[in-house]
């Protein structure tokens, strides 16, 4: 999703995006791993920006309430990974927390469920991606 599209969306949402807001919003979009709000953190201000932590835990907030950011409790912490508007699932890198979006539905879902309607639904595996693997055979940190 395009910088100008997530605009209208946060505008849509009453949110604005702030030049703050927009830095920490494109770090988080190039961030090539998920990332607990400290870590976003600490990365936009190593670009020389000064922006508080509460900026970014807002961005973070409305980002996922419009579904583009998903949260992953990994080991008792919230890290933070940006997501397209396209429906996706993840796989979540557990040692490098690297997150690979799964495009193909897994999910078999009963067509008429007596439990009530479905609005969406979230599948997320967690494990080793390749590099990992062969890191972890080598005995050495990925």
């Amino acid at each position: 999703m395009k910088l100008d599209a997530i605009k209208t969306l946060l505008n849509d949402h009453n949110f604005r995006l702030t030049q703050e807001r927009e830095t920490v919003l494109t770090a988080f979009m190039n961030a090539d791993r998920m990332l607990t709000p400290a870590q976003l953190h600490a990365l936009v201000k190593g670009q020389q920006t000064k922006v508080g932590l509460t900026t970014v835990y807002r961005l973070l907030e409305v980002l996922t309430k419009v579904r583009l950011a998903t949260p992953f409790l990994i080991d008792g912490e919230i890290f933070y990974t940006f997501c397209s508007e396209q429906h996706h699932h993840h796989f979540v890198c557990l040692n490098c927390h690297r997150v690979k979006d799964i495009y193909e539905c897994p999910a078999a879902l009963p067509a008429n469920p007596n439990f009530g309607s479905i609005e969406y639904h979230r599948l997320d595996l967690y494990g080793h991606c390749p590099s990992c693997d062969d890191h972890e055979k080598e005995g050495a940190l990925c």
